[in-house]
């Protein structure tokens, strides 16, 4: 983790693509959660923008959110 980094879920609110510490965040949830949700497909959409990089749109997180939401 770079040592200047905003992890401040009012910075990340705003931001439109997040990486997987910023969606970890901003879902309120761990970076490994993200991963074994990827690994099972049940989880938010996502795009692997390499090997090692994967980033959220922040509408596809709300999305994902809104679909998860109970009665």
């Amino acid at each position: 983790m770079a040592k200047n980094r905003n992890l401040d879920p009012e910075f990340i609110s705003k931001l439109d693509v997040l990486d997987a510490q910023e969606a970890a965040v901003y879902l309120r949830t761990s970076t490994s959660t993200l991963a074994k949700y990827r690994m099972h497909k049940r989880g938010p959409a996502f795009i692997r923008q390499s090997a090692r990089k994967v980033l959220y749109r922040r509408a596809d997180l709300d999305a994902w959110m809104t679909e998860r939401k109970a009665a």
